[in-house]
Order: structure tokens, then sequence, then C-alpha cells
């Protein structure tokens, strides 16, 4: 298949808003053009969704780029059926937008007006657009920029021959084509990915980025890459994988742009970044309303697994990715009253949704493994930003009477191991007893130890410190600091292994208040300070260290 299909077939699943409109900025600036006005929600544009200057390559003069977008194919009623339609668009634009909001720069400059659509121009309003383009023609050029135009457009000048060679056309065709497949690892996208941003595969840099134009080509091609990628599996497929690759191409676009000298105060290399964040926050969107319906289904996920282990993968997987699709909502800061109001809903949606899963799921009461422990904490984190403190007593309570419970019968213990075949080496998450060797060490005892000081629970603490002490004392409880060095681990591999300092082993002290002064003690101590001075309190990101206030809780930034 030619690439050109490929990306037709992509542009047909993007929505006007926040998707097509997303993508047409990167489209103009790399055919040249400076977008001087964006797509903003809620504002009046007079029918100009996207404008911009620069050379028409056919007259080679300089010219006025006005667009107005629409999605799918246009008929009678996209034409002249609402005042929404195209023609009281252009209208609006002849009558009001050239007269009135045109910048001192751009007055006389030839007029072009492209509507854009990732459909077609149907044949039964054919003639109606040409006999409005000719009757126009003294006052501005008007195209249409259909489906095959716009893929056209995006094989010439965004993947164009100087940095998405032969190899990348192949990547990217075969990851599209595994998209739909659950047990796909994503290797073609990563490979694609990590070539186009100059990375190894340990995040370390080589290739041939030397200047910030082949920088913000890299960092669009990926935006691209992963967002049709996550397209297609949100289409025909897993989800999950969609939000992954979009995780995987926000987080490696930051480190990448992250090393790169002057970036902070480079609005040009803000914006591409931006770009891929809002490209995440859409597909998470997606990814939110095509799950959000199963939380609110009494045992949702049985139909994802049959075994109980294989279960609590599914369930905690999806506590994660919903708690991480949320928790940007409630930690964005903006200066807009309505929009902060708007975000916070979202996160409150997200919340309830996340909620109504845990209870109608007895699974998400039940870790299999370790890690879990920070699936729960993301979850945790969002219940109190949402305003759920209570709820979020409620299910630590359960979590640390089932966690105790399993551990003094030796059974359903989330084990200190990422692998699936351990589990499978002892007969099962729900058969004999689990060995030894992977109940030896445990970050999720003390993460819900901490969790217990911070939320108040004295009794759902001093269980854990007594099952500690006597019941499962050959546990070693321990928790993991990160240093500066994290960033060069990060994203690649796990970093504990190559960074910080593991505290270990915990004794927790009889009075939790002790504890909490421990946990306090931490954050205040030089590693604490390193861990919360991270680049993404830098530009002004929140960190993760709640503080509570008489009656609710807040989010403490970042020291600057």
């Amino acid at each position: 298949m030619r690439l050109v299909l490929v990306i037709a077939e992509y542009l047909r699943t993007l929505k006007e808003r926040n998707e097509l409109d997303r993508l047409l900025p990167d489209l103009l600036v790399e055919m040249g053009y400076v977008p001087i006005a964006r797509p903003q929600t809620g504002n009046r544009q007079f029918g100009v969704d996207i404008a911009a200057r620069g050379i028409n390559p056919d007259t080679e003069q300089a010219e006025l780029l006005l667009l107005v977008i629409k999605q799918k194919d246009i008929g009678r009623s996209e034409w002249d059926g609402s005042d929404q339609a195209i023609r009281p668009s252009l209208n609006e634009i002849l009558d009001v937008y050239l007269k009135s909001h045109v910048e001192a720069e751009d007055v006389g400059k030839p007029v072009r007006i492209a509507v854009v659509s990732n459909g077609e121009l149907k044949q039964t309003i054919q003639a109606s657009w040409s006999g409005y383009v000719n009757d126009q023609r003294n006052r501005a050029l008007i195209e249409f920029w259909g489906l095959d135009k716009l893929a056209t457009l995006i094989e010439h000048h965004l993947l164009d021959e100087h940095i998405f060679h032969d190899d990348e056309r192949r990547d990217l065709r075969r990851a599209l084509a595994l998209a739909g497949d659950v047990e796909y690892d994503q290797r073609d996208l990563h490979r694609l990915m990590l070539r186009t941003l100059g990375l190894t595969p340990e995040g370390v840099l080589e290739g041939s980025i030397k200047s910030k134009k082949d920088l913000l080509k890299a960092l669009r091609v990926v935006n691209f890459a992963a967002h049709a990628f996550a397209s297609w599996a949100l289409r025909d497929g897993d989800g999950r994988q969609g939000l992954r690759a979009m995780e995987r191409a926000l987080l490696w676009s930051w480190h990448r742009v992250r090393v790169f000298c002057s970036w902070e105060s480079d609005k040009d290399i803000a914006q591409a970044l931006v770009s891929v964040w809002q490209g995440y926050l859409s597909v998470g969107k997606r990814y939110f309303e095509k799950i959000q319906g199963h939380c609110y289904a009494e045992d949702g996920l049985l139909g994802y697994a049959s075994d109980s282990a294989e279960l609590s993968l599914v369930a905690f997987e999806q506590i994660g990715m919903l708690a991480s699709i949320g928790l940007p909502y409630v930690l964005l800061v903006v200066a807009d009253e309505e929009e902060r109001v708007a975000h916070y809903n979202g996160a409150v949606a997200v919340a309830d949704a996340l909620a109504s899963l845990i209870d109608n799921n007895g699974i998400c009461n039940s870790p299999c493994f370790d890690r879990h422990s920070q699936d729960i904490v993301l979850a945790m984190t969002l219940f109190v930003l949402t305003g759920r403190k209570d709820y979020a007593k409620k299910w630590l309570q359960i979590l640390i009477r089932n966690i105790d419970y399993a551990f003094k019968a030796r059974r359903y213990v989330p084990i200190g191991s990422d692998s699936i075949d351990d589990l499978a080496d002892i007969g099962g998450w729900h058969s004999g007893q689990t060995a030894d060797k992977l109940m030896r060490t445990s970050w999720m005892l003390a993460v819900l130890a901490g969790w217990c000081a911070v939320l108040g629970l004295d009794e759902a603490y001093s269980a854990l410190r007594q099952g500690l002490a006597q019941d499962y004392s050959e546990t070693c409880a321990q928790l993991w600091h990160p240093d500066l060095d994290i960033h060069e681990h990060l994203y690649f591999h796990a970093a504990h292994f190559l960074s910080g300092a593991t505290e270990a082993p915990i004794r927790l002290p009889e009075e939790m208040a002790q504890w909490l002064a421990h946990m306090q003690v931490i954050v205040e101590s030089k590693q604490g300070k390193e861990c919360l001075n991270t680049m993404g309190g830098k530009v002004g990101l929140p960190a993760g260290r709640l503080h509570e206030e008489p009656g609710r809780f807040r989010v403490m930034n970042t020291p600057r």
C-alpha cells in the first residue's frame, strides 16, 4: 500500500475540532507558511479557522492563506444548509474578515481561501461550488483541499524524503497493519520514533538532528505517526494500544526536547511539544469515551480475561490509564476560569468512572503485582484532588484488608516481580502458596502505609505495621527515591536499577504520626528537593506532593 493511501485512511478518522485542526498548522509550517491565527474554541473567527502568510508555490507571490475546516464529505447540507455551513462561512470571510481583521502587513496581498476537509466534494454540489468560486474570483482565490490533496500534501511536505526515509515508511505501514493486535509490542513504531528523534533505544543522542529546524520536523513526524497509529487502534482494535503509543511519543519527545539548547525560551519548540501534548489529551479523551460505559457495568472487565491473575493485570492497567487521563485536567494551570472549570469537570467525570470501575469489579481490590502500587498512587491522587477523599479512604481500607490477608495466608500476594511467567512457575496466582522469593520484598506495603498517614487511617496503618512486625516479618518493605539522574533512564528502562537510592528495610514506627513525620523529612531532605526540582517543575508543572489544609487537599507547586 502506498503511504499516501495510508495517510488518507488516517485522515478519514479525524474529527474537525482538536484533531484535524491540530494537524494543519504543522503542515502549513512545512509548506513554508507562518500561521498567524490558530483554532480557538469559543472565539468568534468570522469564518476563518486558521490564517497564515507565505509564498504561493504556483505564483511565487506573497499571499494571505485562510483555511476553513470541515469534517467528512461535503454535500448540500454542508454547503448551504445552516449558519455553520461552508457558503455562509465563506461569505463571512469575504464580507467581514477581509475588511476588518487583516493585519497591516497583509493588506493588499492576494488572498487564497482553502476549504479543507478529510472527505470529498460530492457531485451534487460541484456545479454550485464552481459557480460560487467563479463569482468570487476577483475577491479571492477559493480552493477545495479534500482527502486526496491533503494526503498528498502531508506525504510531500510533512513526511518528505529528507527525514521520512523508506525505512520509516515501512515501519509505519507495518505498525498500522498491526495496530489492532492486542499482543503487538509496537516495536516498528518505536523504531521509527527513536530514529526520527535521533535517539538510541537507551535514550542517548545520535543521528543527524543538528538544527532547530530538524528537531521541529522530527517532533511533527513523531506526533503524526503516533496519532495515526492511535487512530487506527481506537477505530479497529485495542484502544490501549493507541493510548500507549501517544504516551510514548509524548515522553520521548519531551526527553529529546529537554536536551536541546535553550529550548525553554524557544516558542517554536514549545509549540511543537504542545502539539504532541494535545495529541495525547485528544487520544486519552477518545479512549475514555470508548471505555466509560464498561466502568458502570457490573463485572464489566470479566470479558477481557479468563484467569484471576490476568484479570488483575487488566484491572490495574485500566486503573492506571484512567487516572493518568484524568490527572492532567485537574493539574493543568489555566488562566481562563471557564476553561479551568471545564477541565476540572472532565477530571471529575474520569474519577467517577474510575470509582465505579472499582466498585463493579472486585478484582480491583486485589493487585497481583507489587508494581501495581504505582497505579494505586495515581488513582488515589486523582480521587483526592477531585474531592473524593472519603472514597479514597474506603478503597484504601479494602486494599489493606485484602493485602494483609494475602500476606498472612501466603496466597494472592502482590508478588515482587514484573513477570506473569513467575506466577505460572508456582502454579498460578490462586493455587498453592506463594514462593518465598516472590514475596521477599514489597513496595506495596510501604506505599499503602504512606497513604494511611496522608489520609489519617490509624487502624489500617496499625494492621500493616503489625503484619510487617509479626505475621510476614520476612518480607522487606522498601521504597525507592529518585535523584536527578532519573531523567537519563526514566522513559527507556527501569530507572531504579541505575539511579536513585532504596530505603530498606522499612520498619514502620508504632505511631502513624511518626511515619508521616519521617515522610516529611525525606521530602525536605537534599535528595527529596532534588526529586521535586525536576525538569517538569522548571517549566511550571505541578509536583507530585500533596499537602493537607483544614478540610481539603491542594497540590504544592515545585520550588522554582
